[in-house]
């Protein structure tokens, strides 16, 4: 099958140029040769699907790694690294099918204004007949937004097949498998009319699993559009605050109750988990964070998580620490000397050199932003009165 799809490999494209060599890295995948799968499976990452955006070669190249998941020749323990990493993939493609709307393809196609009558494929065919990879497929032209549109729904079309893959992965011998299915289950199925079948898979493997892998399992059910509020009372801190996130539960005053504990001690998160879930791309603190400042904008209630996290924040994450913060402290103030509520956590602010260092652009937009200025001497003043 990879063989036979060489041709048709020949006219697609990836993240650098066509992908002629596609087919290739496919076919090792299920090789002898150790070094020419995890060579595959980096062309997957970085060439098929680069930093999240799809072209023409994705979708095929997905349809392909689905028939091989659950291939005899991918069985075993030896191999469950490979096919975590292929199921992990699978979700970024399901994820890129709905990371860009209709609406913002239709703003970009009418942005670029194509000539009337503008006929994409003729356009592709004299590219392809003249080897010229670049200058069309990836300017800013009306065939390049052609050929990532046909990217974009090519992903949509093939997550269901993806989807069924990835529940059957849910029941992978490997917990490094069931975890990144979890991921791509939740990838594949957010938005479906009826949750509840994948919920019900999804809650089948959480009774048996260990921390992480319950974790996974709930953030999942969560994705899916699940309200797992019996999971708030996991013994399991890390769980109980994945639990918590589910949108379903934006509302459920115990939920944020548990967001908050969460952030009392904002280092602990990052020793919850072996291995964290793969949802979380970042400290999972910054998700918390995100989380509780849009469920509640009343600083008397997160005052206490905000002093937590004030001293820990670093240059590199006081936009994600801080920035948050800023809005329902500060969004809307009148004139005037500020609340103790609010002195208090700007006091926080100001103690900490790290919030202050300079080029922080963003940490600057965030304070001026809710009328602050981004003036480490003038912020104390104000905490002081």
């Amino acid at each position: 099958m990879i063989e036979a799809d060489a041709d048709r490999f020949a006219t697609l494209f990836h993240a650098l140029g066509r992908a002629v060599d596609t087919p290739g890295h496919l076919a090792a995948l299920v090789g002898a040769d150790a070094d020419r799968r995890r060579a595959a499976l980096g062309h997957l990452r970085n060439k098929v699907i680069h930093q999240g955006i799809p072209l023409t070669a994705t979708a095929p190249a997905a349809a392909t790694v689905a028939g091989l998941v659950h291939d005899p020749r991918l069985s075993g323990a030896a191999n469950a690294d490979l096919r975590a990493g292929l199921v992990d993939f699978l979700a970024d493609v399901a994820t890129a099918g709905r990371s860009y709307s209709d609406a913002w393809l239709d703003a970009w196609r009418d942005a670029l204004a194509p000539p009337p009558g503008f006929d994409a494929d003729a356009a592709l065919a004299a590219v392809l007949a003249s080897g010229d990879d670049y200058s069309e497929v990836y300017a800013d032209s009306p065939l390049s937004y052609a050929l990532f549109r046909r990217g974009v729904l090519g992903c949509r079309e093939v997550t269901p097949l993806l989807l069924t893959v990835a529940v059957a992965a849910l029941s992978d011998p490997a917990s490094a498998v069931r975890v990144q299915a979890a991921r791509a289950v939740a990838a594949c199925g957010a938005g479906l009319a009826d949750p509840a079948p994948l919920e019900r898979q999804l809650a089948a493997r959480v009774a048996e699993a260990g921390p992480d892998e319950r974790a996974a399992m709930v953030l999942a059910i969560g994705e899916v559009g699940g309200a797992p509020r019996a999971h708030l009372r996991d013994p399991h801190p890390g769980v109980r605050a994945c639990a918590a996130l589910a949108p379903a539960l934006a509302d459920d005053p115990a939920a944020l109750d548990e967001i908050l504990a969460a952030l009392a001690d904002p280092l602990a998160p990052e020793t919850w988990f072996a291995e964290p879930p793969p949802q979380f791309d970042q400290h999972i603190r910054f998700t918390l964070i995100a989380a509780a400042t849009a469920r509640t904008d009343d600083p008397q209630r997160l005052l206490p998580a905000a002093l937590a996290v004030a001293p820990v924040a670093s240059r590199h994450t006081a936009a994600f620490d801080v920035g948050p913060f800023l809005r329902p402290f500060f969004a809307g103030r009148e004139p005037g000397p500020l609340s103790p509520v609010q002195r208090r956590f700007l006091t926080a602010l100001a103690d900490n050199d790290e919030v202050w260092t300079p080029g922080l652009g963003a940490v600057n937009r965030a304070f001026r932003e809710v009328g602050l200025p981004y003036d480490r001497g003038e912020c104390r003043d104000l905490a002081d009165g």
